[in-house]
Parts: C-alpha cells; structure tokens; sequence
C-alpha cells in the first residue's frame, strides 16, 4: 500500500506568473466521521516511549502491511494502523511514517493532523525521507502544527539531501518565492536542476526561468555551496542554526550552509547567554528546543 500526496504550487515573481507548478498545499482526503473513536496520540510522549526492538518492529510493520492489504487475512485498515504504531514504538521509522500517513489520509483512523506531525515526527528524526517531506508540508502550512516556515525549509532540504524527488523539486519553489528560506534565483535554478535529472515534471520550465533571473557567478555559487556536504554539521542543519541565530539576535554570518568561525561563534555565544550552557550537541531535540524559543 503506498500513500502519497499531491501538491500544486503557484509561483510568483516580481514579473513572474508561474500557472501551471506545484503548491506546497496539502491535498488530504477528510474522512466523514465513522462509528470508531480513539483518543489522539500524545506527541510530547511518543518519542520517549520508543523502545529499540528491532526484530518486534520488523515482524509488526510487515503484519501492519499484511492487514492492510489484504494478504493471507482479511483486510482491515484499523487494525493495520494499530500494527504500524506499536511497530513505531519498537523503534521502526517505515511504522511511525505508515502511521503518520494514516492520520493524513483518514485511511484506518479519522483524519488528524496533529497525529500525522507526532508520528510523521518520529521518522523524521531517523532521517525517513517520506516523513520529512509530509512534515514539511504541514509545517509550511501549519496544519495540525503551528506554522513554521523556516523549520519546513529545514526539513525539506534535509529531505532533498536524501534524494526526495518531489523534495527536490519543492525545494527550487521554496527558494524561487522565498517561503522560509532566503528568496534565491540561483538556488531555485540548482534544486530544478536536480529535479530535472530525476525527471520530475516542470522542472525544466522552471529551471528556465530561474536561469533568466539569476546571474553566472550567482549559479556558480549557489551549486558550489548547495552541493557542500564536507562539513563536521551538515549544510541543512547548518542553515537553519545560521537563519534561526539571524532571527535571534546573534549574527552568524552568510547565510550559506556552512559551518565556519562566525557560525561557530554566534552559536557558542548563543547557547551561553540564552541557554547557560558551554556546549549543546545538535541532535533532533535541541534543534527543536532552539525553533521554539
């Protein structure tokens, strides 16, 4: 069983009309309310409750998967959901991301966004490409989240690292029209670019126009900086503490995606005064400490 969602973008410029894209906006299915209730998950919960039983989890998603299509059983959608749950919280990213899906769409459940984020959330922190892209959508939207757009671009770009296609290509948008990350010609015309390798449509229109915007020099920089992956904290993490310490009063320097001396000042200077503390490793949770405050 394979969930997706379409997304159409409308682009705009200054001068620039673009009908016929792909917008970051969510196409759900919203489920009528059935006779079945549950109590929503608890998403401040879910994290600590994951236990690391691989073989649990493996054996778990599979019956979720046999359930829910059908396979040697009868079908039953409720139940395969509960199957992907407990498979997520015996450490499984592919259960958590079936779950999240399941929420999204209303197939098993009713449609609950705010379950889709906890569950789509648990993935994501394991780098589940699917997960973060859905997740940046409901962030870019604010559904069932609080709206937040430069944390959508941070997933979305790590989900484009991952090699996401439709990331890929929501990222070219995302930069062409500036929807939490800085607004960048160039580096729209790099992600069309590499969208346009992975044969996604429209990418090459796209990439066409965002070439007329930009400059040889502006292109050069963006593809030397966007294909950077060399440093100690990679370029997605990076930019984010860049834009986010922007935000927060404390200069990091170019925004550029790349760990350097005024990043790595701004940073040390930010987690003394504001947190009291000498070092802050930048895993999943601190990342989300540092979006929220």
């Amino acid at each position: 069983m394979v969930y997706y969602t379409k997304c159409r973008y409308t682009l705009i410029g200054s001068s620039l009309l673009i009908r016929r894209s792909l917008l970051l906006v969510i196409a759900v299915v919203v489920a009528l309310l059935s006779g079945c209730s549950s109590f929503p998950d608890f998403g401040a919960d879910l994290a600590t409750r994951v236990q690391n039983n691989p073989d649990m989890a493996k054996q778990q998603f599979s019956q979720g998967l046999d359930v829910t299509q059908g396979r040697g059983t009868t079908q039953d959608y409720q139940q395969g959901v509960e199957l992907f749950k407990d498979a997520a919280l015996n450490g499984s990213s592919e259960g958590a991301y079936m779950a999240g899906m399941s929420y999204l769409t209303g197939r098993g459940v009713n449609t609950r966004f705010s379950d889709a984020a906890n569950w789509l959330d648990l993935a994501a922190r394991k780098d589940h490409p699917g997960a973060l892209y859905q997740l940046a959508v409901l962030y870019m939207n604010g559904r069932g989240v609080n709206k937040n757009r430069l944390w959508a671009g941070y997933l979305l770009s790590r989900a484009a690292d991952l090699g996401h296609k439709q990331a890929i290509f929501d990222l070219g948008v995302v930069y062409a029209r500036g929807l939490g990350l800085p607004q960048s010609p160039a580096a729209a015309w790099y992600w069309f670019t590499q969208a346009e390798k992975r044969g996604v449509p429209l990418a090459t229109e796209l990439k066409g126009r965002m070439y007329a915007l930009s400059n040889a020099a502006s292109r050069q920089y963006a593809s030397r900086t966007l294909a950077y992956h060399a440093g100690r904290i990679d370029r997605s993490t990076t930019l984010f503490i860049q834009l986010r310490l922007d935000e927060l009063g404390y200069p990091s320097g170019l925004a550029d995606g790349i760990w350097g001396l005024k990043t790595d000042h701004a940073y040390r200077r930010f987690i003394r005064q504001e947190l009291q503390l000498s070092d802050l490793e930048l895993d999943w949770q601190n990342l989300q400490l540092i979006r929220d405050l």
